[in-house]
């Protein structure tokens, strides 16, 4: 059941999901994952691997009445935190009445839970870590917590069978954006790695498990570095990354030669933010494997201009009355609600949960009053269920227009100023060239000198 709505919200949460690489699906694995967004991470994981697992989590969530009947289904395991318990004041006033001086007290506390991990890899059970300990807004992977390690050193010293082994599955989560509904979601299943005895080191385990990790991840300072290699990709292949590693091994072997020209880059972000602006990517501009081929503006605006006039526009203007408040809302009161852009998209979904369902049961009885009145002879229940039903197709309607065409939006603006503003169109289109010509050359470049090597 819980898989299930998992699998639901993310389908609702991200307009595309790639999966790839060749997971290990058998039993006595620990599922080890990075974590960069709360709540979101876990849905990912119960929702889109493809074996049952039972996820650790912070013993605080525990207190939360919603939260501890789902991690009750879910079978979770509850772990302490020394972040939680320098927050939890009670548990400090206990630690210092029971004499909880030892520098290693935490790992005594946790002696619990690390023998219901044991017994459930013993038992065939695979369980969800996410080893960084914490969850974050940067675009790297934090050091990584040797819990996982240990717990499966423990298991492997209990195991009577001497063909067991402990499998760690290490598994890549990248976010497009991860604070905005409906962005790009991959999921990159790493190389295991297999523990078959309890001789081995924690740190050998841990560098294998950070080194399978980093070959499914491309690591960056800042979101907006980032999101220009995103751009460079689109430029240079004229689609989005199939996957978190594809874009890792494009990023890596072109890294040195794009970092050594530091004017480029600049002006790849400024284009980029202005693209961004008036809705349109490099997708709309240019395609190919190998090399990039420029679309025709206006056969672009003759063959996509009737249907957004007459059949997108009104959806999306319907959808808009009827789910842009309820959105605003929710994004106003996930903004109010903190200040970490981590925390934010799932404050976002909490809010929505129960916003969204209020918001259409609303609107559905407004317009069953009006309906009413100008129609009194239908009956208002079978008005108000037609209702009910109808907003939230009008959602997922102006959804997939705006997701299949969210172009064309954009080809207006740039219409509008090629008609208005040629000297601005001309010099737009201009500086774009060169940045492609001058993307696709280095590119170019450094494939012929990887070939002659």
């Amino acid at each position: 059941m819980i898989r299930l709505l998992a699998f639901i919200l993310c389908r609702i949460f991200f307009k595309k999901i790639s999966i790839s690489g060749t997971p290990y699906t058998g039993g006595g694995a620990i599922w080890a994952a990075n974590h960069s967004s709360g709540i979101v991470d876990p849905a990912v994981m119960l929702g889109l691997a493809p074996v049952t697992i039972r996820p650790l989590a912070k013993h605080t969530l525990w207190s939360m009445p919603v939260m501890k009947q789902f991690l009750a289904i879910t079978k979770a395991i509850p772990v302490t935190r020394l972040q939680d318990i320098k927050k939890d004041v009670q548990a400090q006033k206990e630690m210092l009445e029971q004499g909880n001086f030892d520098p290693d007290w935490r790992a005594k506390s946790n002696s619990e839970a690390f023998q219901k991990v044991g017994e459930a890899l013993l038992g065939g059970d695979c369980i969800l870590i996410f080893p960084e300990g914490v969850s974050h807004d940067d675009p790297f992977i934090y050091q990584l917590k040797t819990g996982l390690a240990r717990m499966a050193l423990q298991a492997m010293s209990k195991a009577s069978n001497p063909d067991f082994s402990v499998v760690v599955q290490p598994a890549v989560i990248d976010y497009s954006e991860k604070d905005e509904f409906r962005s790009e979601l991959y999921l990159h299943f790493c190389e295991p790695v297999v523990i078959t005895s309890s001789e081995y080191s924690v740190k050998d385990i841990m560098d294998g498990v950070r080194d399978s990790l980093e070959q499914g991840f491309a690591s960056f300072f800042s979101w907006d570095e980032k999101r220009n290699w995103r751009f460079l990709f689109e430029l240079a292949y004229g689609r989005q990354a199939h996957s978190s590693r594809e874009f890792r091994i494009f990023v890596e072997q072109y890294r040195p030669d794009f970092d050594a020209d530091p004017i480029l880059m600049a002006r790849i972000q400024t284009m980029r933010r202005m693209m961004q602006a008036v809705n349109v990517s490099p997708l709309q501009l240019v395609w190919g494997d190998a090399h990039y081929k420029r679309r025709n503006f206006f056969w672009i605006m003759l063959r996509h201009g009737w249907f957004y006039l007459f059949i997108a526009f009104p959806v999306e203007f319907l959808g808009t009355i009827v789910w842009g408040m309820p959105a605003k809302f929710c994004e106003r009161l996930a903004k109010k609600s903190t200040s970490d852009r981590d925390v934010r998209a799932t404050m976002k979904i909490a809010h929505g949960m129960w916003f969204f369902p209020l918001w259409a049961f609303f609107t559905s009885s407004v317009f069953t009053y009006f309906f009413g009145i100008y129609l009194p002879s239908y009956n208002k229940v079978v008005i108000w269920v037609a209702f009910l039903i109808l907003t939230p197709t009008f959602l997922v309607l102006s959804l997939i227009v705006q997701e299949s065409i969210n172009f064309f939006p954009g080809f207006l603006r740039l219409a509008k100023l090629r008609f208005f503003f040629p000297r601005g169109w001309y010099e737009l289109m201009k500086e774009w060239r060169e940045i492609s010509d001058g993307t696709l050359q280095k590119i170019k470049k450094q494939e012929e000198q990887n070939t002659k090597g």
